[in-house]
């Protein structure tokens, strides 16, 4: 009978420390944004030039949570960094002017640059492909 309890004890205890993707972990996810400015911002053949995107609202979900569960910005150079991030699947994005032809005028600044990311284990550090914003020039 002891021994009936102790393994569930451990089963439970093993268990209740399995923490989901968030934060109090010691790895990272960092990238870069770059901003592409054109002239007509639904063409891509009138770029002007591309610079680091400094200042950008980026944002992070853990898992499978649907609203942000944190917010930086990008430094002078365009590059951010989300620390202390525990093994999990992660949702990375910003907000870039809407390139399509058809912008909705009510949302025309909001078209979502998102990257998916997993970190698989501990003191890893995930680098994202670089993010490209838009906007007119």
């Amino acid at each position: 009978m002891r021994r009936i309890t102790l393994l569930l004890f451990v089963i439970v205890l093993v268990t209740a420390c399995q923490k989901d993707a968030g934060d109090g972990g010691n790895s990272s996810i960092r990238g870069k944004v770059t901003k592409e400015i054109r002239l007509i911002l639904d063409n891509p053949n009138t770029t002007q030039h591309v610079v680091p995107a400094a200042d950008v609202d980026m944002y992070i979900q853990y898992g499978d949570h649907t609203s942000p569960d944190d917010r930086i910005q990008t430094n002078y150079d365009g590059e951010f960094e989300f620390l202390q991030l525990r093994p999990g699947k992660y949702t990375i994005y910003c907000f870039s002017k809407d390139t399509n032809s058809v912008a909705v005028n009510w949302d025309e600044d909001h078209m979502p640059i998102i990257r998916n990311v997993e970190i698989t284990d501990s003191k890893q550090v995930v680098e994202v492909d670089e993010m490209v914003v838009f906007d007119q020039n």
